[in-house]
């Protein structure tokens, strides 16, 4: 959780030099080749064990659209910000599970739901609560987190029990880079590649996705999954509060407050008995 929560941080910097969409592309097509690529040396299968239409799908929502979206608000808004709302796609996940795949929430998940929500609107409407003034790039990622959530939902039928979790993260990853790299052609601003944005792309691409996301899978071997997942809530915590200094992006009282919501709804949700079927396959930045 670390290393997703600090990873905000080098891609605000990274962004700096590095048109979003590309500097995305850059990172999700090099973690994706770290995990084949660890598979492969491991001696296991790289296969993925969905249909490749599941593939391109998650990459499409999961990677393309969520990532895209999210690094689009860190160039805009900031990494706080985008560390806060990229988060709530649990949250998503868990409110379309309900009428969409007839799933039950406990009361204390529905509160969670509740405070999740509550706590991504005073994020987005930090420039005025009432009468809101959403900022606009705030809602290009929580656009992204919906898609995330979508994605997630239609595909979990086909994922469940057949999915070889690390190599589909990996096979979705490359997928949606090679959208982002399609997308990212189009993008104005400088492109820097020089040794500084080289060396933030293999720390975000190793640290901050490759690594963590074996590290959860680890996890999930050792200790009930409602364990492993509660704590998703450190998320969007590490990235507001490493931001800050690191960036200069002091954060509001309603950013604060809008933090808090979503961390304490995100505990509630996902702090489920072991077996919930909440967990997410493949976590923000």
């Amino acid at each position: 959780m670390l290393c997703w929560g600090s990873a905000y941080v080098p891609s605000a910097w990274l962004v700096e030099g590095v048109p979003p969409l590309t500097s995305a592309a850059a990172r999700l097509g090099l973690a994706g080749l770290l995990l084949l690529g660890y598979l492969a040396v491991r001696r296991r299968s790289i296969l993925p064990g969905v249909g490749w239409g599941v593939v391109v799908w998650l990459g499409f929502t999961q990677t393309a659209v969520f990532y895209g979206a999210t690094y689009w608000g860190i160039d805009t808004e900031g990494a706080g910000l985008a560390a806060v709302l990229a988060n709530i796609d649990p949250l998503f996940v868990a409110a379309l599970s309900v009428p969409m795949l007839g799933e039950r929430l406990t009361g204390r998940q529905w509160t969670g739901l509740a405070l999740g929500f509550a706590g991504a609107a005073m994020a987005v409407s930090q420039r005025g609560l009432w009468p809101p003034q959403p900022s606009w790039g705030a809602l290009v990622v929580v656009v992204g987190a919906l898609a995330w959530g979508l994605g997630t939902i239609t595909a979990v039928r086909q994922v469940r029990g057949t999915a070889s979790p690390l190599a589909l993260a990996g096979w979705q990853m490359l997928v949606g880079a090679v959208m982002l790299s399609a997308a990212g052609a189009l993008e104005d601003g400088p492109r820097t590649t020089g040794a500084r944005e080289v060396a933030l792309v293999l720390v975000l691409a190793a640290i901050g996705s490759a690594l963590p996301l074996a590290l959860f899978y680890t996890a999930l071997i050792e200790a009930p999954a409602g364990v492993v997942s509660a704590w998703f809530f450190l998320v969007p915590v590490v990235g507001v509060l490493t931001a800050w200094p690191l960036l200069g992006e002091a954060p509001s009282a309603v950013l604060m407050a809008g933090m808090a919501g979503v961390s304490v709804g995100l505990w509630l949700v996902l702090a489920v008995p072991t077996g919930s079927r909440l967990v997410r396959s493949e976590p923000d930045p």
